[in-house]
């Protein structure tokens, strides 16, 4: 079905936080430049882990953010949560709606957060000579728990005090969809202004699972890269040698709003958000369709509530993890949706740059595609120099490209099956 209303919505404001820096101008220059922001892990106690590449946000970085957040720092602690906070008030101010006075009341928020941490140290602490666990003991101390323990900082903590730190005092969600929740998210805030229950929406992503709990998660998966090469060549999507994803962190946050509400309070708007479609495989927790059957779904929905055609898309943000299931299924996919129009495509990957960002990786994406949108600018993959006979379309290899860009494409597929696609136009008055 397209949509039912005839509400129209906007990006007005933009914001990151990524392993290539903390602001839009930085990310989005290196981003084009494809500087990559995978590194040498850092994480103390990890010379010995099969991880060794990450896109972790600088030290320096972190430490303006908990600067910046002194409170929060201080009572939270916790990364996802803070980088969720960062990203939200650059996008806020941003947008100017921070400057304009109006009201928060139909000002609602939209995030995606991955799974909250179990500490190691919270749980080893408790464990007895015969590696029982003394529950009670437990009990008795959990506010002595790691400040970013799962017991202190529970998913909605990020959107909540989103809502908490600027007054945004309309609906407020949280969306944990593994890979997927980001995109989910922005198209849960789209549908929420598109059908009137709000004027503006802060909608987007923060993650960070830079911990040995996250990583070796992966590694049981054997879903992650663990060679030995250097930390920012590893992360290859649809390369013949593709080994598998790097994780990242950070968080990506747009400020999503009603046309009419933006114009009259003179906004500039990024792009407009023109549709959403969402699908479940329904086949493997941790494997998508190898046929791209939900995948082709998402992205077939997104253009029907559009209301476009194959041929009006001119530039898709592929989720592109690096894995070999994943683009070659994602692949797969966008030769079913858009027929001989897909060679025509240009198709990047922005975890080549940033790593995959998990329940945030939609986020980041999703701006890099509004910028590419507003600028007819395309971000390279890095990265692909082994190309692979399965993966044959234009990926955009490791030099940006000038392209007019009228509508883009961003897709998020996530364990579980779960596959989101939004698309982006230019902005007509």
């Amino acid at each position: 079905m397209g949509r039912t209303q005839n509400r129209r919505v906007v990006v007005t404001g933009l914001g990151l936080a990524t392993s290539l820096g903390l602001d839009l101008g930085t990310n989005w220059e290196r981003a084009l430049s494809g500087v990559s922001g995978v590194r040498r892990i850092t994480y103390p106690y990890s010379a010995k882990s099969p991880v060794q590449a990450v896109a972790e946000i600088s030290g320096s970085d972190w430490s303006r953010i908990k600067s910046e957040f002194g409170d929060e720092a201080e009572g939270e602690g916790e990364r996802r949560t803070l980088f969720a906070l960062w990203a939200a008030r650059s996008a806020l101010a941003d947008s100017g709606v921070l400057a304009s006075g109006t009201s928060g009341k139909r000002f609602g928020v939209s995030l995606a957060a991955g799974l909250g941490i179990n500490r190691l140290e919270d749980i080893h602490r408790r464990l007895a000579g015969d590696m029982t666990f003394d529950y009670k003991g437990f009990g008795r101390e959990y506010l002595k728990a790691h400040k970013e323990s799962i017991i202190r900082n529970n998913s909605n903590r990020p959107a909540a005090l989103i809502a908490k730190k600027f007054g945004l005092t309309g609906s407020n969600c949280t969306i944990t969809t593994a890979c997927a929740s980001a995109t989910q998210a922005i198209g849960a805030g789209f549908r929420a202004i598109q059908r009137g229950d709000a004027d503006l929406v802060v909608a987007g992503g923060a993650d960070s699972m830079i911990n040995p709990v996250g990583l070796i998660f992966f590694v049981l998966l054997k879903a992650a890269a663990t060679g030995s090469d250097s930390p920012e060549t590893l992360c290859r999507p649809f390369d013949r040698k593709r080994s598998g994803l790097v994780m990242g962190e950070g968080a990506g946050v747009a400020v999503l709003e009603e046309e009419s509400h933006a114009v009259r309070r003179g906004a500039a708007i990024y792009a407009e958000v023109a549709g959403y479609g969402s699908t479940i495989d329904a086949y493997q927790v941790t494997a998508p369709h190898p046929d791209g059957v939900g995948a082709s779904g998402s992205m077939r929905r997104a253009l029907t509530d559009a209301g476009m055609g194959p041929s009006e898309i001119d530039y898709i943000n592929a989720h592109g993890t690096s894995t070999k299931l994943n683009d070659a299924a994602e692949t797969a996919a966008i030769k079913q949706v858009f027929g001989e129009h897909a060679s025509g495509l240009a198709i990047s990957s922005s975890k080549s740059l940033i790593g995959h960002l998990l329940a945030a990786s939609g986020g980041p994406e999703f701006v890099f595609t509004s910028m590419s949108v507003r600028d007819d600018l395309v971000h390279p993959t890095i990265n692909l120099n082994n190309p692979d006979v399965k993966c044959d379309l234009d990926y955009v290899p490791n030099k940006k490209r000038i392209k007019k860009v009228r509508a883009a494409l961003s897709n998020s597929f996530g364990f579980g099956g779960q596959n989101a696609s939004i698309i982006l136009k230019k902005y007509a008055g």
